[in-house]
């Protein structure tokens, strides 16, 4: 208990808060948008109608959270913009790492205007969808208390289900290759493609979490549920109708 107590006062401050951006674009968002994602970390969660009506916010929380997510994204925009002339290889963890500071400093903000039991319930919903990278955060492998044996499982675990990412979305270039990269096949594409695309993302987000926890033992796995809480599956934004 004395873990998780410290785990709770410490992760809302904590620079660790992402969701990856290949995993939270929704249809209709390009690149080069706010986290590199377009709807990534905790500002996507927000704008997610299902996380809303899980957290019971109403319309003024609602308007004042995106504002707040908006301020955070502004102050930042200079930031994502310069990373996209740097090569891949550099780009990649250098966003990771800015993204990692946007999601913290919006859940300190939007704090401010959530509930005390909204802000929990919306960490809980961040770490589920952190998936396997979340067990490589300093502030988890803390509260789990991962030995070295384990960190370094779960680091190779993480690594692995980055990589058959990015092999979902043609070699990390995000939905339809993105940068150059070589767009669905005719009659793959819209809502039946996006469909498809999503299944084989939730089924291997749950083949790499039951891998990961896994390496767990039993009193970790109770404190990861604990902090995790109840499962919740964030339903897919639908994307806005184009005037005709």
């Amino acid at each position: 208990m004395r873990t998780l107590t410290r785990y709770a006062l410490t992760i809302g401050l904590t620079a660790a808060l992402a969701v990856p951006a290949f995993a939270q674009r929704q249809p209709g968002q390009g690149r080069g948008q706010f986290g590199g994602g377009g709807q990534g970390g905790i500002a996507g969660l927000l704008r997610n109608e299902s996380v809303q009506k899980e957290l019971k916010m109403d319309k003024d929380q609602v308007d004042k959270t995106a504002e707040a997510a908006k301020k955070v994204q502004d102050k930042h925009a200079d930031e994502f913009t310069k990373l996209r002339d740097l090569p891949q290889e550099e780009r990649r963890p250098k966003s990771a790492e800015l993204n990692r500071t946007v999601s913290a400093e919006t859940l300190t903000a939007v704090s401010e205007v959530l509930k005390p039991e909204q802000v929990t319930r919306l960490k809980e919903i961040e770490l589920q969808q952190a998936g396997v990278a979340a067990f490589t955060r300093a502030d988890v492998e803390k509260a789990l208390a991962l030995n070295d044996e384990q960190k370094t499982k779960l680091k190779a675990i993480s690594d692995e289900s980055s990589t058959k990412m990015r092999e979902l979305f043609g070699g990390g270039r995000g939905p339809g290759g993105g940068a150059g990269g070589a767009r669905p096949p005719r009659g793959q594409g819209g809502a039946r493609g996006a469909g498809q695309n999503q299944e084989k993302i939730t089924a291997l987000r749950k083949e790499m979490s039951e891998k990961a926890v896994a390496v767990l033992n039993d009193d970790q796995k109770k404190t990861w549920k604990t902090m995790t809480g109840e499962a919740f599956t964030v339903a897919p934004r639908t994307p806005p109708k184009k005037d005709d």
